[in-house]
């Protein structure tokens, strides 16, 4: 997979949380310490966008009984 170098400034605070969390969860580097957060933050918006989407499947509140009978008034 190709990649990109990129560099970033933290504050002091901050990189002391993504070096103790590397060391906690026994990652290799701080890249995949913002790459496990990048993560998190696609699946946050992934179940937002799915939460935000109409429910197209469900027909639980449709009345489909007596069809036959609506058709024939409409006509």
């Amino acid at each position: 997979m190709p990649t990109e170098k990129l560099s970033i400034t933290l504050s002091p605070k901050t990189l002391k949380f993504v070096d103790a969390y590397r060391k906690e969860h026994s990652l290799k580097s701080r890249t995949d310490v913002i790459e496990a957060a990048l993560a998190l933050l696609r699946e946050t918006e992934h179940e937002a966008e799915i939460s935000a989407a109409p429910e197209q499947d469900d027909l639980s509140d449709v009345d489909l009984s007596n069809r036959d009978a609506r058709d024939e008034e409409s006509r």
